[in-house]
């Protein structure tokens, strides 16, 4: 958390010496949050293996689409340290997305711009059993958001983002190479893997 705080007051105190003349271009976004769903199941058994429910952290970098346009390109990284049970124990599972897209804003309030937010890409699986694969699919997401202005190159934004993960039913998550048992029975419980996710950050601009 202070490394995080750290880098906040690091870009607040460049930001307002670059471009200061002109709109800027390019925008570093930080948030933090809480993140949702993941079905999942055990082969065996039928039982129900979702992941649990944790918080996580995402990093936004956006370039603006054109001169004096609202909407930017988007590279999104987001990043969950959940768990899974095999019935017996849990197991840490790391559950991380990144995706490219854009934001396009629309209405607007006198304090607030709404906006939208989608992007394409991959999710990868990975877990904290010695010697399991990781899993990694195509995925994409969408968000709908809130910005609040602090100053001209500051920003709070509020956002509630949706991933689904594009999957078939006989992939198995976190095997060994051995193909041991335990956690490798788990395997998704349809074809796509849905999560959701409510952040809160903040937004700098360059």
């Amino acid at each position: 958390m202070n490394h995080f705080i750290y880098i906040v007051i690091a870009l607040l105190a460049f930001a307002p010496a670059v471009r200061a003349d002109e709109m800027p271009q390019f925008q570093v976004g930080l948030n933090g949050g809480y993140r949702m769903g993941g079905s999942l199941e055990d082969e065996a058994t039928g039982d129900d293996r979702d992941l649990d429910e944790a918080s996580s952290f995402a990093v936004s970098l956006e370039l603006r689409y054109r001169k004096g346009d609202d909407r930017f390109y988007q590279l999104w990284y987001s990043r969950q340290s959940s768990s899974v049970s095999d019935g017996i124990e849990n197991h840490g599972v790391d559950v991380e997305y990144l995706h490219l897209g854009g934001t396009l804003p629309f209405g607007g309030w006198e304090h607030a711009k709404p906006y939208f937010a989608a992007g394409l890409g991959a999710t990868r699986f990975s877990s904290s059993a010695p010697g399991a694969d990781d899993v990694t699919r195509f995925s994409g997401s969408m968000a709908f958001g809130l910005e609040v202005p602090l100053a001209k190159n500051a920003a709070i934004r509020l956002e509630a983002r949706g991933y689904a993960t594009f999957v078939d039913t006989s992939t198995s998550f976190f095997c060994k190479s051995d193909n041991g048992d335990g956690v490798c029975r788990i395997v998704a419980s349809g074809s796509t893997i849905l999560q959701a996710e409510a952040l809160a950050g903040i937004l700098i601009r360059f």
